[in-house]
């Protein structure tokens, strides 16, 4: 058997008035949360997603704002780079002064008392816009003139490198040390002029 304070939902109809009205609105309250979660539950995802995207947004803003602010230093030094780069380019000879960089070995060699036993140019080797031209040489002398002759070699006018370098006993003179290295000069890499700018320097046939 039911309690007296138990209610019987058979019998609602049978229930004072005050009950009818408290079970409406319970049932009410329960419609309308279970409608609020049916209807709204989807936009609630919809607004946590657009939260999440808005921090990604402003995470993404401040980077690149940071990257703004840093763009005219950037600018400032991409145009020194390009300056230095055009500098070493003009450092670099000519075709036409290959010959007197070989004379300027000779004479450095001269000054510190030796003298260029060999003087061999090797296989060129281009890289990119450079043009490596190694010529293995050959010096005998005492230490202090082959060190002097090698501080004068990256004094001379134009960029010419030693690698490769060894020093041995003279075979015929103990007092006596021999270099060899490969000395290296560069050159930019002559590019062909356009069809057009050849026309245009052509004289006009008689």
């Amino acid at each position: 058997m039911k309690k007296k304070n138990e209610l019987d939902i058979q019998k609602l109809h049978l229930a004072p008035k005050a009950v009818q009205f408290l079970v409406a609105i319970i049932l009410a309250v329960l419609i309308v949360v279970a409608g609020y979660f049916a209807q709204f539950q989807t936009q609630l995802e919809d607004i946590k997603a657009a939260e999440e995207k808005e921090d990604e947004l402003k995470t993404q803003y401040e980077q690149k704002a940071i990257q703004a602010a840093s763009l005219e230093s950037l600018q400032l030094e991409l145009k020194m780079i390009e300056e230095s780069i055009e500098y070493l380019i003009k450092q670099l000879p000519t075709s036409a002064e290959i010959p007197g960089l070989i004379q300027e070995l000779h004479n450095a060699a001269a000054n510190n008392g030796l003298s260029l036993s060999s003087v061999l140019p090797q296989q060129s080797q281009v890289d990119g816009n450079i043009e490596r031209l190694p010529h293995q040489i050959s010096v005998t002398g005492s230490y202090e003139q082959l060190s002097s002759f090698m501080r004068d070699v990256g004094k001379m006018s134009r960029i010419v490198t030693l690698s490769g370098v060894t020093i041995t006993p003279h075979s015929k003179n103990k007092n006596k040390l021999t270099l060899t290295a490969l000395a290296n000069t560069y050159k930019a890499v002559d590019v062909p002029k356009p069809a057009s700018d050849a026309a245009s320097g052509a004289q006009p046939a008689n």
